[in-house]
């Protein structure tokens, strides 16, 4: 089975909004797109450390559910029961890291949903 690469530019001016989180790799830059106000598209970079080749692929999958109408709330719901250890012995240490790179996108998401819910209440 073939799969579609995902957009690697802002689609017809596709809204975007970026987030740089700490994880125990370093900063994880998760940019996430809209269309039509809900996001469709995930992108993922370490800037310090960590292995692109996984940030990618979570990345292409997140794309993936989304583009296929896959509740927000249950991608968030499912990202947010992931502990790494590596991040749990960084937390153990005194420093203040997300608890895994998929619980620091279940961040992104909450607040860009939540950052979009503002915009329409002002409207």
């Amino acid at each position: 089975m073939k799969l579609k690469p995902t957009r690697k530019a802002n689609p017809n001016g596709a809204k975007s909004s970026t987030y740089k989180l700490d994880v125990s790799c370093g900063k994880l830059k998760i940019v996430i797109m809209d269309e039509e106000d809900y996001p469709v598209e995930v992108l993922l970079r370490n800037v310090e450390g960590g292995c692109e080749a996984n940030q990618e692929t979570i990345g292409r999958l997140l794309t993936l559910l989304l583009e296929s109408n896959i509740d927000c709330d249950v991608i968030i719901e499912q990202l947010e029961k992931v502990i790494c250890m590596a991040c749990k012995t960084t937390v153990a240490k005194g420093k203040t890291v997300h608890l895994s790179c998929a619980k620091a996108i279940a961040w992104a998401l909450k607040e860009h949903i939540n950052e979009k819910t503002k915009e329409e209440e002002k409207k």
